[in-house]
């Protein structure tokens, strides 16, 4: 590599130092199911437990602030585009959300002992001069911070579940070196799970390409200064470093490389900031920092401007390039260079980050950065092409301890200071975590989508899973078929991550792999259940109830045993909503119950019935009474006092069932052995008319200001297509002998996809980026 293409210089700056350190500390989780999903949910713990990991709590300290002044700050926002959650779970574009969204781009960094998911010594592919303890650095608290969102938590990288959402793509970083540096941390990130293959580099080693067999992903680096076509200016047969930069024609390097890709994520900045002759048209129309007469000094800023308006309108107007391709602009990086230039003496050798109000937002920098989300907010977007913002700016405005400083292994420049490139691992890791969380996967909808064929089958098998219930061992009772355990649910814009024990037990507040749980508590009717998983600090409960509202059973001539309800539509069932308080996740279902005669009631006073046929009692369905059911419900999590205050309630939607020919009592079956299409369901059934009464309960409880957290676990549209997944004869329920079941699931089978949208949900909740009754 030349010395051109390594280093970039940036004559400016000077900070003052801030010390801070804070503390995490861990919490029991509580997590209850009212699902026979969880069933499904336990079987694929049992089998991929994960090992002890030892806990570390850090000391707890205050801010110390050693500097305090005020600032002006820019008023240039991102509308709309830095508000973003790390996965769209909404089941409907349309639900409203009155909270303030997260803004994962305005934050502060916290002490995290934790450290990188890489280090110095696992990662075959760390750069040399990017390595700073290799080249001396001593000091290692700079890894020790992680970015701490205003109003949430940023999810970690996950290597696994970012393959997996990547998985058949095509992923290009464009820009200058530092573009190169996010590059390289991103591999070092992607190779804790899955070692690249080297597949290409120029002979500059300037563009790059790295490839993901098991995931068929391809990630590579397109080097280039300016983004538009530039020469670089000779006098007397030498390179002066100084260019003629043409800011209307893209340079074709890279733009001749888009089609193809699926991701391009472009930056750049760093080479405008010395002299430069710039040009529109072909005719000279300015400078930066030429200092000559009849030459209007235009500045940086106008040169940035204008070349990224260049190349995002290329982007726009590519006919050859991908319908969805998602283009992505990386702010501005800032360099820290303190008491000189990076050839004038100047040093970065802080070794702790900013706090907020010690940084400059009336600086260069932040106009820069202004300056690019202005450039994405006024692009015309063509032919589906998506266009996001990287806001990494002022994470990194406040991170002065972690670039290289003279700990570097640059061979042409080993006596200056490197304050521009980042230390791996180290803060620029952060930029992977915000890319993860905020934009490759933001406009995914995970409940909208269709079963695909994926022969790498479950997690788990009926001889894996000490737990499984023999009800739910459908090949253990004859099912010769297995067709139905090799699909996967794909979302129509995104990949669904695959359920992963130990990163679910993470986000759980669990700390890594190791025994299988322990069975401690099981009701006398085996209704109510605890389990528990030591190493994590874990509880998984199951509370089976009917209605979750107060319904007492019929007596009819003296028999009391005859299915027959008055149901109580505004009183909740005690049995489980006084183990409420010490939950932090409550994952509520229910509805097969209503199916059958009962009669309603509200204040005491009968309303009136389901399937009663009766004079004078008015029949009002299915769907009236589940909607008031589910409304008192929700009402009460939402007030209960009691509670936590962090409790998070997901509402998992209808469970389908596909009784053929008659129903349960009479003859009915389920014995097809493939998905349906999305054209073959009638999403005018029923089923999908449950589920909207239960979303539109969501909707109204998620509406208040305040309360405490909703999510939904929307399954009901991709378990309408699994007529497949069912026992049918395949069970051994002595109850229910003779008959099909054609409501519960097979273990494994299409009901694991639960808790693959579960985890998918909590990690978006939880910031680590959503199941059925008889």
């Amino acid at each position: 590599m030349t010395k051109s293409a390594t280093f970039e210089n940036l004559p400016y700056y000077t900070r003052k130092t801030g010390i801070s350190n804070n503390a995490n500390t861990g919490k029991l989780v509580l997590f209850v199911f009212w699902v026979i999903g969880a069933t499904s949910f336990f079987t694929t713990f049992i089998r991929y437990s994960p090992s002890h990991f030892s806990n570390f709590k850090l000391r707890q300290q205050h801010y110390q602030k050693t500097a305090s002044y005020e600032l002006g700050l820019k008023n240039t926002t991102l509308k709309n585009l830095n508000q973003t959650t790390a996965i769209v779970t909404d089941p409907e574009k349309g639900i409203e959300n009155d909270e303030k969204p997260c803004d994962l781009f305005e934050g502060r960094w916290i002490p995290d002992l934790n450290g990188s998911l890489y280090t110095n010594w696992s990662c075959p592919t760390i750069p040399d001069w990017k390595d700073c303890p290799k080249h001396g650095r001593k000091d290692l608290d700079y890894m020790n911070w992680r970015w701490k969102p205003n109003r949430c938590e940023l999810p970690r990288f996950n290597p696994e579940i970012f393959l997996s959402i990547v998985r058949g793509k095509k992923l290009a970083f464009i820009g200058d070196s530092v573009a190169r540096n996010q590059m390289e941390s991103l591999l070092c990130l992607l190779s804790q799970g899955e070692t690249p293959r080297d597949m290409y580099k120029d002979s500059d080693d300037r563009f790059r390409t790295f490839y993901f067999p098991s995931h068929d992903f391809t990630l590579m680096v397109y080097w280039v200064r300016f983004l538009v076509v530039a020469e670089e200016i000779v006098v007397n047969g030498s390179a002066t470093g100084a260019f003629n930069i043409h800011l209307d024609k893209v340079d074709n390097n890279w733009d001749q490389r888009l089609p193809g890709l699926d991701y391009a994520i472009i930056s750049d900045a760093h080479w405008f900031f010395r002299k430069h002759y710039l040009y529109e048209g072909g005719k000279l129309i300015g400078c930066i920092y030429c200092d000559e007469p009849n030459v209007p000094e235009l500045g940086v800023l106008f040169a940035i401007n204008k070349a990224f308006g260049t190349a995002l309108k290329s982007i726009s107007d590519c006919n050859g390039c991908r319908k969805g391709l998602l283009t992505l602009l990386r702010t501005f990086s800032p360099a820290h260079f303190e008491n000189g230039s990076w050839n004038g003496g100047g040093t970065c050798n802080r070794i702790s980050p900013y706090t907020e109000e010690q940084v400059n937002f009336a600086s260069m920098e932040w106009e820069l950065r202004g300056i690019q989300v202005k450039a994405v907010e006024n692009i015309e977007k063509k032919e589906g092409k998506r266009f996001e913002i990287l806001d990494i700016t002022r994470a990194m405005m406040m991170r002065p301890d972690g670039h290289q400083g003279l700990m570097k292994g640059n061979q042409y420049l080993k006596e200056y200071s490197d304050c521009v490139h980042w230390c791996l691992p180290g803060p620029i890791d952060v930029w992977n975590d915000l890319l993860m969380a905020s934009d490759v996967e933001k406009k995914c909808v995970l409940f909208k989508g269709r079963w695909i064929p994926d022969l790498n089958g479950s997690l788990y098998t009926n001889w894996s899973c000490p737990t499984m219930l023999g009800s739910k061992n459908c090949r253990k009772h004859g099912r010769k078929d297995v067709d139905y355990m090799n699909w996967r649910w794909k979302p129509n814009e995104c990949e669904l991550p695959r359920f992963n024990p130990e990163t679910f037990l993470s986000v759980v507040r669990g700390k890594k792999l190791g025994e299988t749980s322990k069975d401690v508590y099981k009701d006398s009717e085996d209704g109510f259940r605890t389990f528990y998983f030591p190493s994590h600090d874990f509880t998984l409960m199951v509370y089976w109830v009917r209605f979750l509202v107060v319904a007492e059973e019929k007596g009819i001539n003296g028999t009391t045993k005859t299915d027959v309800f008055d149901i109580h539509l505004d009183k909740i069932d005690i049995s489980w909503a006084q183990r409420l308080r010490d939950l932090d996740y409550a994952v509520i279902s229910d509805a097969h119950w209503f199916f059958r005669k009962n009669y309603l009631y509200e204040g005491g006073r009968q309303i009136g019935c389901i399937y009663c046929n009766e004079p004078n009692v008015p029949d009002l369905g299915v769907p009236f009474a589940v909607g008031k059911a589910f409304g008192s419900v929700l009402e009460y999590i939402n007030d209960c006092k009691e509670c936590k205050k962090g409790l998070v309630t997901l509402l998992r939607t209808f469970s389908p069932a596909h009784f053929e020919h008659g129903s349960w009592n009479g003859g009915g079956t389920c014995n097809r052995t493939s998905p349906y299409t999305e054209e073959q369901v009638n999403l005018a059934s029923t089923e999908m008319e449950l589920r909207s009464v239960q979303v539109k309960e969501f909707e109204k409880i998620k509406k208040r200001k305040e309360g405490k957290r909703f999510e939904i676990l929307d399954i009901t549209r991709a378990m309408i297509m699994r007529p497949d997944g069912h026992p049918d004869l395949h069970w051994d329920n002595q109850y229910t002998k003779g008959h099909s079941d054609c409501v519960h699931w097979c273990l494994p089978g299409p009901i694991d996809v639960w808790n693959d949208l579960l985890m998918a949900v909590l990690q978006k909740e939880d910031g680590h980026s959503t199941h059925s009754s008889s």
